[in-house]
């Protein structure tokens, strides 16, 4: 009966001592479970071409699809990457036609936040059928390291332009120099910039909801001009003196940057 008594005993501590050890178990496996990573930011895109204006507009979209905010990282001011491809011949690189800063843009995007933008290219396309490559730069914090892409399709239409007499000059007649307009641009916080150029001498207006910003001329590479400039009543006016001329056929670039804001590109010839 002793006997009896004691393996009931001894029975009954091993299942204590295996109900513990199963309790014990229990936060170790839910440890070992990963959390879902958050989703890439989704890219929306759309491009048209003005064949009369020669202008290439394109609209980016990005939205946050995660149900929680997520961090939202930006290498320099360039938001999205785009190709304009006629077959295997590349016509326009966003990338490396633009100058963007080299800064760190971090943001917190809420779920669900979109956010559109819009940019208008001067461009020269022939008539033929183009595609549109986009990239999303957009780095979320936690989420796979992958490329968001999307492509867009272009067919730019033969302009049909009626011939016509060229005038006969009277003699002694000099062509005027005008200085050359650039159609009026608008990116960022500034918006219907008119750019005019004569000679080394740049000048620029348009219109603003900031109240002062620093402004620079660059080929990319080489830097010509750089100063300050003051907004009154929304609007704001100055005058560029390049201190040498660019070589010819040298693309032109200026740049405004509000005080603690994003850059602005906007190219001169």
């Amino acid at each position: 009966m002793k006997k009896t008594w004691l393996l009931a005993l001894v029975t009954a501590m091993m299942l204590i001592v295996a109900a513990c050890s199963k309790e014990e178990a229990k936060p170790s496996d839910v440890d070992d479970t990963a959390s879902t990573p958050p989703a890439l930011l989704t890219l929306d895109t759309d491009v048209s071409y003005d064949a009369d204006s020669k202008q290439l507009s394109a609209t980016v979209a990005m939205t946050n699809p995660n149900e929680e905010p997520v961090k939202v990282t930006f290498n320099s001011s360039q938001r999205f990457q785009m190709t304009v491809m006629n077959d295997e011949t590349t016509v326009f690189d966003y990338g490396s036609e633009y100058m963007f800063t080299e800064s760190i843009i971090e943001e917190t995007w809420a779920p669900g936040e979109k956010k559109v933008f819009d940019e208008v290219f001067p461009l020269t396309l022939e008539a033929g059928d183009y595609t549109v490559d986009f990239v999303g730069l957009a780095q979320v914090d936690g989420a796979p390291e992958m490329a968001v892409t999307d492509q867009q399709t272009l067919t730019v239409e033969a302009v049909e332009t009626p011939t016509e007499e060229e005038p006969t000059e009277e003699p002694g007649e000099e062509p005027s120099d005008q200085p050359s307009d650039q159609p009026a641009q608008s990116n960022g916080a500034f918006r219907d910039v008119a750019i005019k150029v004569n000679g080394n001498t740049i000048d620029v207006s348009g219109y603003t909801d900031v109240e002062e910003f620093e402004w620079s001329v660059s080929d990319g590479h080489n830097l010509y001009a750089q100063g300050a400039a003051e907004v009154t009543s929304g609007g704001f006016t100055f005058g560029v003196l390049l201190d040498e001329e660019p070589p010819a056929g040298k693309s032109l670039f200026l740049e405004m940057t509000p005080i603690g804001g994003d850059v602005s590109s906007f190219r001169i010839q």
